[in-house]
């Protein structure tokens, strides 16, 4: 097999899979979401997130590194990270401005990334590490969230999961301004 058949077969890797496992799984952790089952929530944003760890990791370790793969990683925790948020604020268990910051920052991470990209061809911008910790953090603080609304005692532990969230959303917006300003630089 040559040409185009040859790059198609090989974007069907492990890596690539979990990935598209993500983003399956967004639709039915909103439903759950929405009509309040917190612990099927709960479980399936840490599936999610568990996915999300390791295509990466995968992609690189066994040079699974695909267009598709560098296209649908970041479309997949955009899908899921604002579907929590969305719902999240919109159940009134976080802050609406915690949830209109992270639409805040990804907007402008879309932005600059298209911008880059309509200059530069492909694209070079790679993650930096305060954004991979921002991701690490608030996606953990989702998860602690999700995790106390299924399992917590009480309402107790919610306004210290609220306070890293925004804490993480927070560090995790500054990423976004350091990604606009290395892709512009």
């Amino acid at each position: 097999m040559e040409g185009p058949a040859l790059k198609a077969a090989s974007t069907v890797n492990p890596a690539n899979l979990l990935t598209l496992l993500r983003l399956v799984l967004v639709p039915e952790f909103a439903v759950e979401l929405i009509e309040g089952r917190w612990a099927p929530a709960f479980w399936l944003f840490a599936l999610a997130a568990v996915t999300d760890f390791l295509d990466g990791r995968l992609a690189r370790a066994h040079g699974w590194v695909t267009p598709l793969g560098v296209f649908i990683d970041p479309l997949a925790d955009k899908a899921l990270q604002l579907t929590a948020f969305t719902l999240l604020a919109a159940g009134g268990v976080c802050p609406d401005w915690v949830a209109v910051l992270a639409w805040a920052r990804e907007s402008l991470v879309v932005a600059g990334f298209t911008l880059v990209a309509l200059v530069a061809d492909p694209p070079t911008v790679k993650a930096s590490f305060l954004g991979k910790l921002g991701t690490f953090f608030q996606m953990g603080s989702l998860g602690l969230l999700l995790g106390l609304r299924a399992y917590g005692h009480g309402p107790a532990g919610e306004p210290r999961a609220v306070l890293l969230l925004a804490a993480a959303t927070f560090l995790n917006f500054l990423a976004g301004l350091e990604y606009a300003f290395r892709g512009l630089g």
